[in-house]
């Protein structure tokens, strides 16, 4: 029997990206940035044409392909499949992705939680592996937690669970988009560490015509190369996320937390910054022997979690 294609579909604050996959072999990906649309249904349609294009590119019988896993980062309803205000995507104010990109491509959607979804792919195929009990943690544009508990996915009474980034860190912190102050959010994603490195940019360039902001992944270049304020940010940022995963296994008392992107690209000091954070706010007794990893699957990770969805 031929291994049936999946179509995955990735809806970020920043970019977009539509993945074809054989099962767990992914034979192509094209991606955009999610500003070059002005729209949400711009977003969704330009998605469904870049997935038609996909299928029709490698040559990939329709007949073949048996549905499309789409993650985006939330609230949203799993179940109706729309996406409820997210704070990284302004303007996607209960947005009916599932239908309107089922009646784009006539395949049947399933529509996750980012954090979820990409759970569900480090579980089967990355670093959860073997785990009964474990967190992934975005720790990208925002933060957001997908969780398996007892060897299931678990999102709450109202699909809602996880939102870690969304608790308060300091009560008298930074504004988070979400309209709160000091969450975790606000103070340890890629987004925040953006808005703090652009602040310190603009404080060497005063008066310069060249000031401009400055991204997460630009904040973490810069600490790989030594800047002293670079390695004063995020390595904060480590520390106060420290913070966060200590309250969530003094909740859950979890085996196992894997953390994305920042953690992929930030490498092994940043970790160690954030295993001693969480050591030195939790209980010895719940902190000893949890693994802290970052993600098995890389960055391909966000690929595989619409994927994964019908990897049942």
């Amino acid at each position: 029997m031929i291994a049936p294609y999946i179509i995955g579909i990735d809806i970020g604050g920043t970019k977009c990206a539509v993945t074809l996959a054989r099962h767990s072999e992914i034979v192509g990906r094209w991606e955009f940035p999610t500003a070059e649309e002005s729209s949400p249904e711009g977003v969704l349609k330009r998605l469904a044409h870049l997935a038609d294009a996909a299928v029709e590119r490698t040559g990939v019988s329709r007949q073949d392909v048996i549905g499309v896993g789409a993650s985006c980062g939330g609230p949203l309803d799993p179940d109706t499949g729309v996406i409820h205000s997210p704070p990284n995507l302004p303007g996607w104010d209960n947005v009916p992705a599932k239908d309107i990109l089922e009646e784009a491509l006539l395949l049947p959607v399933k529509l996750e939680n980012d954090a979820n979804a990409t759970a569900l792919a480090e579980w089967r195929l990355g670093a959860g592996r073997g785990c009964n009990s474990m967190a992934f943690l975005t720790v990208g544009t925002g933060i957001g937690a997908g969780l398996i508990l007892d060897g299931k996915l678990y999102r709450g009474k109202r699909g809602l669970a996880g939102e870690i980034g969304h608790a308060t860190i300091l009560p008298d912190g930074p504004p988070c988009l979400c309209g709160k102050v000091g969450c975790l959010e606000a103070l340890a994603s890629g987004s925040a560490l953006g808005r703090t490195a652009t602040a310190l940019f603009h404080g060497r360039t005063q008066g310069s015509a060249s000031a401009r902001e400055v991204t997460g992944r630009e904040a973490v270049e810069a600490f790989h190369q030594g800047d002293p304020q670079a390695r004063e940010i995020v390595l904060r940022s480590a520390a106060y996320l420290g913070i966060g995963i200590a309250n969530l296994l003094h909740t859950l008392d979890l085996e196992r937390v894997i953390l994305g992107t920042i953690a992929i690209h930030a490498g092994e000091e940043y970790l160690e910054v954030v295993r001693g954070s969480v050591a030195a706010h939790c209980w010895p007794s719940i902190w000893e022997g949890v693994d802290i990893l970052p993600c098995g699957l890389g960055d391909r990770a966000q690929d595989y979690a619409g994927i994964s969805l019908w990897m049942e």
